[in-house]
């Protein structure tokens, strides 16, 4: 389990930060670089025994990384919100079966939760 979260949140933090480099640092759109990283994304090649899982993290993370800079100021923040999105997934994993909607979903929630916890501490 700890080996699944760790390859999870590793997922997620990569698919989010390059989607969000992409179009912050280089004026990609963002569904543009969504789409790219979850297409670069689907040719790494990971163990057979976590299946699908790495791949739909790394999209869910791109998802998450189409937030706009507005929202974000650095990497840091985007590391804790790859962190709540990898909680996220790893605690719906059962809960919800397959990919439709709950990637996007997850992306929200975690986005969600972030900015509403940010603003609750300023």
């Amino acid at each position: 389990m700890t080996s699944f979260f760790i390859l999870k949140y590793l997922t997620f933090f990569s698919g989010c930060l390059a989607c969000f480099f992409l179009h912050t640092q280089f004026s990609v759109p963002a569904v543009i670089a969504s789409c790219l990283v979850g297409l670069i994304g689907s040719f790494i090649p990971f163990p057979k025994r976590y299946g699908n899982h790495p791949y739909a993290a790394v999209y869910a993370g791109s998802f998450a990384g189409m937030c706009s800079q507005g929202l974000i100021q650095s990497y840091w923040e985007l590391a804790i919100i790859s962190l709540i999105g990898a909680i996220l997934y790893v605690t719906t994993r059962k809960m919800f079966t397959g990919f439709g909607g709950k990637l996007g979903s997850i992306a929200f929630v975690s986005v969600a939760l972030f900015i509403l916890a940010k603003g609750i501490t300023l």
